[in-house]
């Protein structure tokens, strides 16, 4: 599986199981009232999202279109869990549409806070905890992938470092992560 273009080092046939699975929506009676909005604020940069599922097209974790809103991964922890990992990724930047809500996570520095919003209204603030690169050569960083077992926490993954060409086709050599342990 991979990540915004990150792909895992092992057999991309090892994808865990229900990766891919959708949520259906249902359709809204006109003249319901509206829901929620669920979005992740990142606050030290000013920037507000709407969280929308991420798809699972052929094992790659893919943000949503739009960049100017992220994803997330619906085999993570939801957001209104008491453990796990929820994992949410976005598009840097993308031509035509210019950067997205991702693109100055990398200067969100530890200790900062951040927020998320889920369907029924809850705010959860964040204490980031470290903000780091890693290559995309190295594979997946396997730890945003624990879904709903372990330590609460949330992950935010965008890609980053040397926009480099292939065939015409331009990737980022590295991907950001964002670590954040809610607020008590």
């Amino acid at each position: 599986m991979a990540v915004v273009g990150l792909h895992r080092t092992e057999d991309a046939s090892a994808v865990p199981p229900g990766v891919g699975a959708s949520r259906s929506v249902g359709a809204v009676p006109s003249g319901a009232p509206l829901t929620t909005p669920v979005t992740l604020s990142l606050d030290p940069v000013g920037v507000q999202a709407r969280i929308l599922d991420a798809t699972v097209p052929n094992g790659v974790l893919t943000p949503p279109n739009d960049v100017r809103d992220v994803g997330i991964w619906l085999d993570g922890a939801p957001l209104d869990a008491v453990a796990g990992t929820t994992l949410i990724v976005g598009h840097v930047n993308l031509v035509g549409q210019g950067n997205g809500a991702l693109f100055e996570l990398g200067t969100i520095e530890p200790g900062e806070v951040i927020r998320t919003s889920d369907a029924g209204g809850t705010t959860t603030a964040w204490r980031v905890t470290a903000v780091a690169t890693r290559p995309k050569s190295a594979g997946i960083e396997e730890s945003v992938l624990a879904g709903p077992d372990g330590p609460r926490r949330l992950a935010v993954v965008t890609c980053g470092g040397e926009l480099q060409f292939d065939n015409g086709v331009g990737d980022y050599s590295d991907n950001v992560y964002l670590y954040a342990e809610p607020l008590v």
